[in-house]
């Protein structure tokens, strides 16, 4: 069903691939911060979906992806920025009415930000362009490889995610939270993610 040295080797550079935090850690660490654990954990939902958006269409079609690359997701990159700049700017207001930090997330748009955070990351279009293909044997069923390589990275994305979220989040509520306000924190968090997605999409547009 697999080729043991493909499967050793697709791990290890998974491992090194999540190693380096993303606008993924970043956004889902904004929503810890702000939500507690179940708005990171439907953040991390989101960013599964884009990552299965991902690998479909790496497992349909490379040529498919590529033109993915090129024409949509320069918009989808900016029109998912945009997004999570606005709530960014929804943290700063919450801050000058004095809503309660803790209150209950949106989940339908937390879980939908993740998903724009994942799915228009150029790194993991990168990965799954460049590396993704290399590691699918024609000796085996592409579908069963696809599926396999596929649960291993969601799994070790996910805890990868949480993991860095988790820890920031404790470093934040211990040290910082007592001259930092987190609608503060949070709110230059998302709006410096939405605003650096705005600028790559805005930089991949054809004719710019």
């Amino acid at each position: 069903m697999m080729d043991p040295t493909l499967l050793i080797a697709f791990i290890t550079t998974t491992l090194l691939f999540i190693a380096a935090p993303g606008p993924s850690v970043a956004f889902a660490t904004a929503q810890g911060l702000k939500h507690g654990r179940r708005g990171l954990f439907i953040t991390v939902a989101g960013d599964g979906l884009g990552t299965i958006v991902h690998i479909a269409v790496a497992a349909s079609s490379l040529a498919t992806l590529l033109a993915l690359s090129d024409v949509i997701l320069p918009p989808l990159q900016i029109a998912g920025g945009i997004f999570i700049v606005w709530m960014g700017l929804q943290s700063f207001v919450a801050m000058r009415n004095g809503t309660t930090f803790r209150a209950k997330p949106a989940d339908k748009v937390t879980f939908w930000a993740g998903f724009f955070a994942c799915v228009s990351n150029p790194k993991a279009i990168v990965f799954f362009v460049a590396l993704f293909p290399a590691f699918i044997s024609a000796d085996h069923s592409v579908l069963v490889q696809t599926l396999i390589y596929g649960a291993i990275f969601l799994l070790l994305d996910a805890l990868s995610i949480i993991g860095y979220a988790l820890l920031t989040m404790h470093t934040v509520n211990r040290a910082a939270s007592r001259w930092l306000n987190p609608h503060v924190l949070t709110g230059t968090g998302l709006t410096g993610v939405g605003l650096t997605m705005i600028v790559k999409g805005y930089r991949a547009l054809p004719g710019t």
